[in-house]
């Protein structure tokens, strides 16, 4: 026993104090080991060599990808299990509808592609309505609407899905979630609070004795061209099903917002709400007159119209009392009334388009003529009346205008006399002898 342990001894003898100093780093059952050998002067067994401090560094070892991928998807598991069973569901309908939108993307620029081939045009530049008319020129013209095919992004054909409403542990976003339409009740809420700052602002206003900018007052004229959206474009925009009453309850708060008279500090938000009305034509959006404002902040809108070689200007003012006044421009010191034309055809004529429209007595009206006789002058201020009117009345009034002919300039003019003849068609009497 007492020679092994001398042979022990010898064997532990060549550890340097270095080796001692160094043992921190050293795992800790080896420290242990080193600490008995030191004290006792045993030597630890071969197979536990003490190993060099470069062999162990503070930084974890590299881990293959392998590793890295596993717990990845083991976070993303663990991160399932504590979402609520709606979120887990909204969220694989949410990756199916990404997967279904991606391919059907991918498909609309495939055969926007070949249309584009077929057509000799760039992909690139080839816009929507390039795409409508080379699918109405390739496709036989006696279609019905319905059978012809359509190619439009997948955005538009689709609806839009809607987001989800709460986050991972089933918490709601908006404060409205409990209302059951959310978007509905919120947008209601934005147009009551714009409603009150707006009439807080005007009562402000008016004790300074101030009036609204009338360059900026949302009047008919401004809104003329537009329209409230329908009941599917208000249902798309909130991804809600509405009901007929609720619709018309939307538009009647917009109406009384906008109806208020600083409704234009809040022209944005009203303005969301409309669209652009394409019944009306693109000639007729392009000659839509915007009613200016005079000293007495009244508006007016101004025309010129042509009948035959006669012309006038017609400015029309409202509110008004009715009051007519002409002037003819040979005699511009005299300012006549109606009676200016002397038959009842020309004032039936002049006054038609204010009886059609209602505003007979709303408006005043102010003209100059020159040309040709009181026929034609009084079909001129007929057109320019009709084209200043369509200023201040509504989309269905503009469209029952133009059916029956008020928007629609005669051009009419008389024709030369031809040589030979006794008037430009008339012949002269052929005698026998």
């Amino acid at each position: 026993m007492a020679g092994t342990v001398s042979r022990c001894f010898q064997r532990c003898s060549h550890l340097s104090q270095n080796s001692l100093l160094n043992a921190q780093f050293l795992p800790v059952s080896n420290q242990w080991l080193l600490h008995k050998t030191a004290r006792t002067g045993f030597r630890v067994h071969p197979v536990q060599q003490l190993t060099s401090p470069s062999s162990y560094s503070t930084e974890s070892a590299p881990q293959p990808e392998e590793t890295q991928i596993d717990k990845a998807a083991l976070s993303e598991k663990i991160k399932e299990k504590k979402m609520s069973t709606a979120m887990r569901l909204y969220m694989q309908r949410k990756r199916e509808h990404d997967i279904f939108i991606a391919r059907e993307e991918a498909e609309f620029e495939m055969g926007k592609q070949h249309l584009a081939n077929m057509m000799g045009m760039d992909k690139e530049t080839m816009s929507q309505e390039d795409i409508d008319k080379s699918i109405e020129y390739l496709f036989p013209s006696g279609l019905l609407p319905e059978a012809r095919p359509i190619m439009k992004p997948p955005a538009e054909i689709f609806h839009r899905q809607k987001d989800a409403e709460f986050n991972e542990e089933g918490r709601p976003f908006e404060p409205f979630f409990y209302t059951i339409k959310p978007n509905l009740a919120m947008a209601l809420y934005k147009l009551r609070d714009s409603m009150e700052s707006v009439t807080i602002f005007g009562d402000r206003l008016k004790k300074q004795g101030k009036r609204p900018d009338s360059e900026q007052v949302l009047d008919e004229g401004k809104l003329a061209d537009t329209n409230w959206v329908t009941k599917k474009e208000l249902e798309n925009m909130f991804v809600e099903t509405l009901t007929d009453q609720e619709y018309a309850e939307f538009i009647t708060v917009l109406q009384r917002l906008l109806e208020l008279p600083y409704s234009y500090r809040v022209r944005d938000e009203i303005f969301h709400y409309r669209v652009q009305d394409v019944a009306l034509g693109t000639s007729q959006s392009q000659n839509f007159l915007e009613p200016q404002y005079d000293e007495e902040g009244r508006a007016y809108v101004e025309y010129e119209g042509r009948r035959k070689t006669g012309w006038a200007k017609v400015r029309v003012t409202k509110p008004g009392t009715g009051e007519f006044r002409v002037r003819n421009l040979e005699e511009p010191n005299l300012i006549l009334d109606i009676g200016y034309f002397y038959t009842l055809k020309e004032r039936l004529q002049i006054i038609y388009p204010l009886q059609f429209t209602k505003m007979l007595g709303l408006v005043d009206i102010d003209a100059e003529v020159k040309g040709s006789g009181p026929s034609a002058q009084a079909g001129a201020i007929r057109y320019a009346t009709s084209m200043c009117l369509r200023s201040y009345v509504d989309k269905d009034m503009v469209t029952d205008m133009k059916i029956n002919g008020l928007l629609t300039q005669d051009i009419r003019v008389k024709e030369r006399k031809r040589y030979g003849r006794v008037k430009a068609r008339k012949a002269y009497t052929w005698k026998r002898r």
